[in-house]
């Protein structure tokens, strides 16, 4: 199989150090060269493999030392993956819908413990939910809602590909999921719910009265100049540049192309590698969001609930003080991580150390991207 590479190295600005710059620093950035090489030949090696095909950015310090794009975006007319190729980010964009969140907090149209019944009121549904659960529950996977697991067997077939490609309006799926038996009272536990966030898209509509295309990009790709970052509720427009998604089917040697899923199940979100990257920086950075939201989307609001799990809004938290099962890289430095999975779609987003590595990539090639032993093998090169 031909494999396109294009590959952007950027080593060339240890050369452009500040004289004024500490021996510490000097010493943590002399190493680089030959840890950029060693990752090259990781990436290499794994797309020669099928093992990834997609994009990948690593930045140190804001500035970017390997940009890599590898592979095929569309096996059918044998397109390439570059720099503005798109990808489904997944459950990345959890970090998104708990930033456009927050950014209305900050305006004062919603509030963290606004109850979920009562920003549902013009909703009719015939299920119920639980009168205690908060915006708060909903952001931090408290809220005891569902998740996949919970739905009907006959929706759980062929991969949940039925319950996919039903085109529920918000009525319909705040209807459905008020019917589905909750898995614990708010406040009591960690229970990972992309309902809860779906529920979370559709409050962001109707408060900002607006499709959520058009609110994600008003209020955060188009401030923060994410141009290849884009969502699209309704399935007969076509995203540009967009990478098709694959599985690979070993008894045939066969690649297989995702079956249609309809767009507006959950408020997918599609982005490139260099977007995520500039994105993840964003948690260092008070402008955008305000001083107090950050520490929102990085603090741990699990501690009094589980020992084994750290969670904020939209990120998984690492420090010294809390620690967690889900992304777990095995390092001292704090850091904040999600990752993401979804029909053929890989994605990861990493900030070690509020800013001293960032590290994104997407991948279209299924579960052949093993995306936590992959960012593990880059962490081991740069830290270990």
């Amino acid at each position: 199989m031909k494999k396109t590479i294009n590959v952007i190295v950027v080593a060339i600005f240890l050369s452009q150090i500040s004289g004024c710059q500490t021996k510490e620093n000097k010493t943590a950035l002399t190493g680089l060269p030959n840890q950029i090489q060693k990752i090259d030949s990781l990436f290499r090696s794994q797309n020669l493999q099928d093992l990834f095909h997609g994009g990948v950015v690593i930045t140190h310090n804001t500035k970017t030392i390997y940009e890599n794009y590898l592979g095929i975006a569309d096996r059918s007319w044998n397109i390439p993956v570059d720099k503005n190729v798109r990808f489904d980010i997944a459950s990345v964009n959890k970090s998104m819908i708990a930033a456009l969140t927050l950014k209305a907090v900050e305006k004062g149209l919603l509030k963290l413990d606004d109850k979920l019944v009562t920003l549902l009121s013009d909703f009719s549904y015939e299920g119920q939910f639980d009168m205690e659960i908060t915006l708060h529950h909903l952001l931090s996977h408290t809220s005891g809602l569902p998740d996949y697991q919970e739905v009907n067997k006959n929706l759980k077939k062929n991969d949940f590909l039925k319950f996919k490609r039903l085109h529920f309006t918000n009525e319909e799926y705040v209807n459905f999921i008020s019917k589905i038996k909750p898995v614990n009272k708010p406040g009591q536990q960690f229970y990972y719910s992309n309902f809860g966030y779906h529920l979370v898209a559709i409050i962001l509509e109707e408060t900002y009265g607006k499709p959520f295309e058009q609110v994600l990009k008003e209020n955060l790709t188009k401030p923060l100049g994410l141009k290849n970052t884009v969502s699209q509720s309704k399935n007969e427009i076509v995203i540009p540049q967009l990478a098709e998604a694959y599985n690979y089917q070993e008894s045939t040697g066969q690649w297989n192309k995702n079956p249609f899923i309809d767009l507006s199940l959950g408020r997918r979100i599609f982005s490139t590698a260099a977007d995520l990257n500039r994105w993840a920086q964003v948690m260092d950075n008070p402008g955008y969001l305000s001083t107090a939201s950050l520490e929102l989307m990085r603090q741990n609001h699990m501690s009094q609930i589980s020992k084994n799990m750290s969670y904020s809004y939209g990120w998984v938290v690492f420090d010294k003080d809390n620690r967690s099962e889900m992304g777990d890289l095995g390092i001292s430095r704090p850091y904040i991580i999600h990752g993401g999975s979804t029909d053929g779609y890989k994605a990861m987003l990493i900030n070690i150390n509020r800013g001293e590595y960032v590290i994104s990539f997407l991948s279209n090639v299924g579960d052949l991207t093993q995306e936590m032993q992959l960012a593990q093998k880059i962490i081991n090169i740069l830290i270990k």
